[in-house]
């Protein structure tokens, strides 16, 4: 079924209304196909937050800056999953009427949080140096602070992360209690 809007470049190209466009749409219905690639990214350097150092909200407390940067790789991932579409819908005997993003100058990838699910802000790992958290979401330095929602995420190719939020936050929760036990927090 088409969607709202599915004619505007018919309209566009197609001059005429009425009777003769509605032709012109019947004879183009269910001869568009689209395709949407995902694709996993990987944590590189050049993503990351900080505590901004001059905006604050309006409580006045200090804001997360975000910074960000598609790597090569998935740039290169993006241009690959372009050409297997191509390649896809030429092997059927269709043609592309698109045309060929630049990847290289980051065209034809999505800017960082406008898809999927967005995590990995606050990642875990067991270098200090290169990690917030530890492998229970725990602050390496602050050892009463614990991350229980997508932050520590590592790596999500593409899949909805609910089910290991919350299988992480049980993690935490068990660990937390434990040490809160032996009087560790």
């Amino acid at each position: 079924m088409p969607g709202v809007g599915d004619w505007d470049d018919l309209c566009d190209e197609f001059e005429g209304y009425g009777s003769a466009l509605k032709r012109e749409c019947k004879k183009k219905y269910g001869t568009y196909i689209g395709f949407a690639g995902r694709g996993e990214m990987i944590p590189n350097e050049n993503c990351y937050c900080e505590i901004d150092p001059a905006a604050v909200d309006q409580w006045g407390i200090p804001v997360l800056r975000f910074h960000f940067k598609w790597s090569e790789y998935e740039l290169k991932q993006a241009q690959h999953q372009h050409d297997t579409f191509k390649a896809i819908l030429e092997t059927m005997g269709g043609k592309v009427t698109a045309p060929s993003p630049d990847f290289a100058k980051g065209e034809g990838i999505s800017i960082g949080g406008e898809i999927i699910h967005e995590l990995g802000t606050v990642r875990m790992g067991k270098d200090p140096r290169t990690s917030a958290l530890n492998g229970y979401s725990q602050s390496h330095e602050v050892k009463n602070l614990f991350v229980c929602d997508a932050a520590p995420f590592v790596s999500n190719p593409d899949k909805n992360p609910t089910l290991t939020i919350i299988a992480l936050a049980w993690r935490s929760a068990e660990y937390l209690a434990e040490e809160l036990r032996k009087g560790n927090v």
